[in-house]
Order: C-alpha cells, then sequence, then structure tokens
C-alpha cells in the first residue's frame, strides 16, 4: 500500500476511522500527560503552537475556533516556524502522521526536547488529527442533510455524525464562549486543557476497543 493510500484524509472513510481509533486510544495518557504530567508537560504557548499548526492542513472550523482562541489566550500570535515543536508538527499535519519523513522529523524532535516532551507532541498532533477530520466529517454530513444530497451520504459520515456530533456540538457553544476570555495563566490553561481531554477520551475510548477488535488493533 503507498503512503498516499495510507495518509488519513480530510474525512474520514470506514478504513482510516477504524484504523486511527486504536492509535488515538494508545496516545491519550501522552495526550493528558503535555497538560499535567512533570517531565511531560508543554507550556500552553508550546501546546497551541503546535495544535494551530496541525490545523493549518486540511483545516477544520471547531478546532479553529477552539485553538484559535486557546492560543490567544496563552499569548500565540504565530507559531515560531524554527521552534522544534512546530518542525515536527508541520511534517505530521503535511504526511497525517506517518512515513519516513515525520519518523525523522520524530527523531529531531527527541534529540531538541527529549523522549518524554516529544511523546507528548506527537499526542498532540495525533489528538488535533482525530479533531480536525472529525470535525470536517460532521460538517460534510450536516451540509449534504441541508442541501438534501441525501444520495450522496455515506454511512461513515452518518455514523460520525450520530457519535461525535454532540460533542462537538458543545464544542462550537464553547468556541463561542472563548471569544470573550482574557488571556489566563498557565496553570489555569493546563486545567482547561486536561478538562478539555476528559469528554474526548470518554468518546474515543469506546470507539477505541471496538476499532481494536474490528481490526485487529492495526494502527
Amino acid at each position: 500500500m503507498s503512503l498516499t493510500e495510507l495518509r488519513t484524509s480530510k474525512l474520514w472513510t470506514w478504513r482510516t476511522l477504524l484504523r486511527d481509533h486504536t492509535r488515538f486510544l494508545s496516545i491519550l495518557p501522552n495526550y493528558l500527560a503535555a497538560y499535567i504530567v512533570p517531565t511531560y508537560s508543554l507550556t500552553p504557548t508550546t501546546i497551541e503552537s503546535v495544535m494551530v499548526t496541525m490545523n493549518t492542513v486540511n483545516t477544520c472550523p471547531y478546532c479553529t475556533g477552539l485553538h484559535g482562541q486557546l492560543a490567544r489566550m496563552a499569548g500565540v500570535e504565530r507559531p515560531n516556524p524554527s521552534d522544534p515543536e512546530v518542525v515536527y508538527a508541520t511534517s505530521f499535519a503535511q504526511e497525517s502522521g506517518r512515513g519516513s519523513d515525520v519518523s525523522a522529523s520524530y527523531d529531531t524532535l527527541i534529540a531538541n526536547i527529549g523522549m518524554k516532551r516529544a511523546q507528548s507532541v506527537r499526542a498532540l498532533c495525533w489528538a488535533l488529527l482525530w479533531g480536525k477530520t472529525t470535525g470536517n466529517t460532521i460538517n460534510n454530513c450536516r451540509d449534504k442533510l441541508v442541501k438534501f444530497q441525501w444520495t450522496q451520504l455515506r454511512t461513515v459520515d452518518l455514523f460520525v455524525m450520530a457519535y461525535y456530533g454532540p460533542l462537538f456540538l458543545v464544542i462550537g457553544v464553547l468556541n463561542k464562549l472563548l471569544t470573550v476570555m482574557p488571556s489566563i495563566p498557565k496553570a489555569v490553561s493546563a486545567a482547561v486543557g486536561a478538562v478539555l481531554w476528559l469528554p474526548q477520551a470518554l468518546n474515543i475510548i469506546p470507539l477505541g476497543v471496538a476499532s481494536i477488535v474490528l481490526n485487529f488493533g492495526v494502527v
């Protein structure tokens, strides 16, 4: 199978949905650690720089709203393209986390910031890939329903809309609320990240476990 076929595209297919959810399940501990675990945790500036960078490819409006506001609140105007975390996130976004270029970039990241924090950065990238692909699939389904293009709907579109739609509706409301929030201290930013991790994890875990069974653990 070619690298192009391995890449996760803008919208979920059944193959990529099941395959990637085994990976998303596995990175949940490091995703949380990026916010609150000493030696693994990253600064809010770094976290949001990674998230904003990841969203530059196959941009998702939910992720733009959420991480655009969280980046503003963390004092990030524009990610520094020379930061090692941003360099890795750029490579990850372009290749959907797979391939030799991403592996080489990850080795460089480890050399620059150490294994533990590199694992946190990689987990953040996988988390944003989950978020933007899910958000784009939900919007694609919504648009086809509204435009009565029902014959163009795929079963995976309807499944993702039904399963993740309520969570992303809450994210959409949260995005509006965050627009009036001021800048916040680092500790508060970390707490916000940990709180936001919980509903994501509660949704990912059941589908991740099902994916392991249905996809034989292939990631």
